[in-house]
């Protein structure tokens, strides 16, 4: 039995319906049970790569005030197989998949502990709330998951889609507060996260000797050839930060050629791992999710993911001062009265331009799926606008929706 293989639990994992519903009868002190008329839904698709993601529905008895619907999160490698395909010429292997388990299993204990650690600290960044939090270990090799409250009327913002940068302000102050939470933690909390190795090790983890001619050919298949000289210029860059050990050690090494020590990022930030709802036309952050990958890094990590994956080409080249500004005084109002600055402002301008174009190279998979896959899912639409549910009535075949996503993304980073 393995995290990659499917198994007869929720969504194919090994965690079963009487297994959430034991531990939510002692969260909410009940005898209650979900009932006959239970539903569980897979909300994860397109959504990550290193878990499950399910809405139960619970059918309570009447008149009962215990939360009708639950999010789980699942740790599983299921749906690695889909993403090896798309940065490398073929599924991984059995081998390959069993190499990956400590390391699904480190990212989940790693949320776990991040959890935890928001908990008792309380920062000023918006997260969900959570009901139970299960590890790891040697005694639960199978069975790791986070329960947590569900967020009605979330708008599920594409990665093709631009964020506005008055939209993007809560989220700024969010993930700087959220950074200078890690000045309280202690040393062996730190010990914890992944250290400064993250981009180093995403490389080497996801990245195979092959990937860039796959991803170049890839690319070639969504946009066609009319893009492929613009597609070389991109794919040159690829090449020389993933083929070159000496670069990629050297991302693990900014904090100390800039001169500044690690401070607490997120590492993954990209919209699937912001909820928002809507109100009057605009969106509105509701809650940062996903710790699996927070390091001890160099700050200039989180705001390049953000600028990269949210703001168009125009609104990020205009606009960065501007939102390394927002970031830094949120970042400093946020500290403790004992906490040292760790960095300057300066130092934050230095580290954003040197983790930028490790930025984009992080994010290429995910453009890559989300472009291939568009369209493809029964029942699943992803909207122009925000607030939008239905497709489009002129009924876009699935290579133009590719497109539309894919050509989104390329405007944002400056392919095109």
């Amino acid at each position: 039995m393995s995290l990659y293989e499917k198994a007869d639990g929720l969504l194919g994992t090994h965690v079963m319906w009487q297994d959430v519903e034991n531990v939510m009868q002692k969260v909410l002190r009940t005898t209650a049970k979900f009932g006959e008329q239970r539903k569980v839904c897979d909300i994860g698709e397109m959504k990550g790569f290193m878990s499950k993601i399910a809405l139960i529905h619970a059918d309570w008895p009447q008149n009962s005030r215990l939360p009708d619907r639950l999010v789980v999160k699942i740790s599983s490698e299921l749906s690695l197989y889909g993403f090896s395909q798309l940065v490398g010429s073929s599924q991984w292997d059995t081998e390959k998949m069993e190499q990956m388990s400590p390391m699904v299993k480190e990212c989940h204990n790693r949320e776990v502990a991040m959890y935890r650690i928001m908990q008792r600290e309380r920062p000023s960044c918006p997260t969900i709330n959570v009901y139970a939090l299960e590890s790891f270990s040697d005694e639960n090799p199978l069975k790791a998951y986070i329960i947590s409250e569900y967020i009605p009327n979330l708008i599920h913002v594409g990665m093709h889609q631009n964020i506005s940068v008055r939209e993007l302000g809560a989220v700024v102050d969010g993930i700087a507060a959220f950074s200078a939470m890690g000045e309280q933690m202690s040393e062996q909390e730190k010990e914890g996260t992944i250290g400064e190795v993250y981009i180093e090790e995403a490389i080497k983890y996801f990245y195979g000797n092959n990937s860039p001619n796959d991803m170049r050919k890839n690319l070639v298949e969504v946009l066609g050839v009319a893009y492929e000289e613009k597609i070389e210029e991109t794919m040159n860059i690829f090449d020389a930060i993933c083929s070159s050990s000496t670069i990629q050690k050297n991302y693990s090494k900014i904090s100390k050629f800039i001169g500044h020590k690690p401070v607490l990022q997120h590492s993954d930030i990209w919209p699937s791992n912001m909820l928002f709802t809507e109100s009057n036309g605009s969106l509105q952050f509701q809650a940062l999710i996903d710790f699996q990958t927070a390091s001890m890094s160099s700050p200039g990590l989180d705001v390049g993911c953000l600028l990269v994956t949210c703001l168009s080409k125009n609104d990020r080249r205009t606009c960065k001062d501007e939102i390394l500004d927002q970031y830094y005084g949120s970042f400093l109002k946020s500290l403790k009265p004992e906490n040292r600055i760790p960095y300057t402002r300066e130092q934050l301008q230095t580290s954003y331009d040197l983790c930028f174009p490790a930025a984009v190279i992080l994010m290429l998979p995910f453009i890559i799926s989300l472009s291939m896959k568009a369209g493809d899912i029964p029942g699943i639409y992803v909207a122009s606008n925000p607030g939008a549910s239905e497709p489009p009535s002129s009924g876009y075949s699935s290579k133009q929706l590719r497109v539309e996503r894919i050509s989104g993304w390329h405007w944002r980073i400056g392919l095109l």
